[in-house]
Parts: structure tokens; sequence; C-alpha cells
């Protein structure tokens, strides 16, 4: 079976940061303000494929949203991107101040983005963490 690898297209001043036992991590700029976006992968390898679909990819995103205390704003969306479709949920509450997470799927896999901000991301970092998400993609070896 091959091997999947991700493509990730960092904005300028994005950088990846080594956490053990963490999924890979970026953060934006050199200073400790910025939130952790991190992404995961997970591959359907047998059995019947999983019926995928915008709905089910924003329920998964609710659930994991589920855990942001003091919720005072929640929104979600879902739609096309390269990877194939996603689905959104983005949260403002007490802890995390910030907190959004993506479930993008090609049917097959599924890769898991979260942006986790321990106080009000700047208003940019929140758009290029949406770009970088929605133009992960991947390629097997």
């Amino acid at each position: 079976m091959t091997k999947p690898e991700l493509k990730v297209q960092l904005h300028p001043g994005w950088r990846e940061v080594k956490i053990p036992n963490a999924p890979t991590t970026y953060v934006r700029g050199a200073t400790s303000d910025s939130g952790a976006l991190q992404i995961s992968l997970a591959q359907f390898r047998a059995g019947k494929l999983p019926n995928a679909s915008e709905q089910l990819l924003v329920a998964i995103c609710e659930k994991m949203a589920s855990n942001v205390q003091g919720v005072k704003e929640k929104s979600s969306r879902s739609g096309i991107c390269d990877f194939g479709m996603f689905g959104t949920v983005v949260v403002r509450g007490n802890s995390p101040s910030y907190f959004q997470v993506w479930v993008l799927s090609n049917v097959r896999e599924f890769i898991l983005v979260t942006h986790t901000c321990a106080k009000e991301p700047d208003p940019v970092e929140i758009v290029e963490a949406n770009e970088i998400a929605l133009k992960i993609g991947c390629t097997w070896a």
C-alpha cells in the first residue's frame, strides 16, 4: 500500500514547530502570540467506504468543537477545496478563545486541521489559516 504525504502551502511568516506526540504543527510569526495550526491525516484502508458528505464533515467538526468552554459565537460552512470537499466549524469562547476545525475528504482519506488560539487571533492569521487548510493536498509515495 502506498504511503500518503501531506502537501501544505504555507503563507510567508508561518513555520513548523516540533511538539512531542502532537500532529504536524505550524505557527505564524516568531512570537508565542500565534495560535497553533495542526494537521493530521487518516486513510481508509479496508471495507466499505464511508458515505462522506459535506454534512457529515460539518457534523464531525461540530463534535470536535463541542469541547470549547463558554461558547460565545459559533458558525459552520462546507464546500469544495483542493483535496475534495470540506466541512468547518468556528467557535469563539472562553477556553480556548478561538477554535476552528476543518475536516477535508476525498472519500478515502480524511484530513483533520485545527486552529486553536488561547486569545483572539489577528484577523490576518484567521484568513491565512483558512487558506492554508483549504489548499492542503496529498500525494502517494
